[in-house]
């Protein structure tokens, strides 16, 4: 199953630091994501992502406004 990712990530170094992470735990672990980059604010707001970094996995919202950890994005990728 194809999952899919979305970084709401306008600008700034907590942003890149929340794609770069979401990008190397999707690489270590050999997950076939699709990963989506956004940063229009009014797809943020549709997504409900209020404050940023957010990421959403597969519609559901996971995490706003921090970088979330490799454990984390490994729970939420390969939940039991």
């Amino acid at each position: 199953m194809i999952r899919h990712i979305q970084i709401v990530a306008p600008a700034g170094d907590l942003c890149n630091a929340a794609v770069h992470r979401v990008k190397r735990v999707v690489a270590d672990h050999d997950c076939d994501c699709e990963i989506e980059v956004i940063n229009d604010f009014k797809k943020s707001l549709s997504l409900q992502v209020f404050a940023v970094p957010g990421v959403v996995i597969d519609g559901t919202l996971k995490s706003v406004g921090r970088v979330p950890e490799p454990e984390e994005l490994v729970d939420w990728l390969f939940p039991e």
